[in-house]
């Protein structure tokens, strides 16, 4: 506030100042103690060998990372440090050189992209960016 205005009033104020520090703990209280965090952050949760199994056996049946993470209460790349730790064959990823050809001619041809994904077992948007990095221009919609 500025001392020069009419509403000025220091007594005022030095009665607010005096509230607010009675609302204040005493200097004497102890420190409030923080929560300790029930879970250490990046500590992966442990599998038992049984649901290791029932990982293993529901990815070579075709389950994917994604969903076998949330089933099991794990991150996808925990997933896959399981099935490398087991030595189980991860499942070709993306789209092969011959794949990526075959789809800029089947796009060319008037597919769309998840009609191509399917063909070829991947996302739409994986078939989308193969295509983009071939110089394939996106139809409009």
């Amino acid at each position: 506030m500025d001392p020069g205005r009419a509403n000025y009033n220091p007594a005022w104020l030095a009665a607010k100042l005096k509230a607010l520090l009675r609302e204040l703990p005493a200097t004497t209280s102890p420190l409030p103690q923080r929560k300790k965090p029930t879970k250490t952050p990046g500590t992966a949760k442990r599998l038992k060998p049984q649901e290791i199994d029932e990982l293993i056996a529901a990815y070579q049946a075709g389950t994917n990372v994604y969903k076998l993470g949330k089933r099991f209460g794990i991150n996808r790349q925990t997933v896959s440090a399981v099935l490398k730790r087991h030595d189980v064959e991860i499942r070709k990823r993306g789209l092969s050189r011959e794949e990526i050809d075959e789809a800029v001619q089947l796009y060319g041809q008037g597919w769309s992209l998840t009609r191509i994904g399917k063909r070829f077992g991947v996302d739409s948007r994986t078939v989308r960016s193969r295509l983009l990095e071939q110089g394939v221009r996106s139809r409009t919609s």
